[in-house]
């Protein structure tokens, strides 16, 4: 089966399908994650990734902020019945915002490994070794 990378923008997120297993989700600056936005992003990723096994790798820039709507939403109850996330890697770029993704990820905790770090090339290694392990 031969691969082609693609890249799809959304309202408030680029989404890059770089192989088979990998997905980039990196969110624009100055955005404000909502429900139907966050809805938005969740269902193209999966539209893009077909029936593959995969991981994510998700960069959220300093400049964005988050609506009470989009912190209670389940984002994850899809990817928790159809089994097919292997792994996430969330960069994020400001201590507030990683402190809100922490809360949101303990309020709906995921079936996958989840890695937050401020660090990209961390969370390049960390998710580089998920997906090995996945394969193996």
């Amino acid at each position: 089966m031969d691969f082609k990378p693609v890249e799809y923008r959304t309202s408030i997120a680029t989404l890059r399908a770089v192989s088979p297993q990998l997905i980039e989700i990196l969110y624009h600056a100055n955005i404000v994650f909502t429900a139907a936005t966050v809805t938005e992003v969740q269902n193209k990723r999966r539209e893009l990734m077909g029936n593959s096994a995969y991981g994510t790798l998700t960069i959220i820039p300093e400049e964005v902020d988050y609506n009470i709507d989009a912190m209670g939403k389940d984002q994850g109850i899809v990817d928790r019945s159809d089994g097919k996330l292997i792994a996430t890697a969330v960069v994020v770029k400001a201590s507030m915002i990683e402190m809100l993704t922490r809360l949101y990820l303990s309020y709906f905790p995921q079936l996958h490994h989840v890695f937050i770090t401020h660090d990209e090339q961390a969370a390049r290694t960390w998710m580089a070794e998920r997906l090995s392990q996945a394969a193996a």
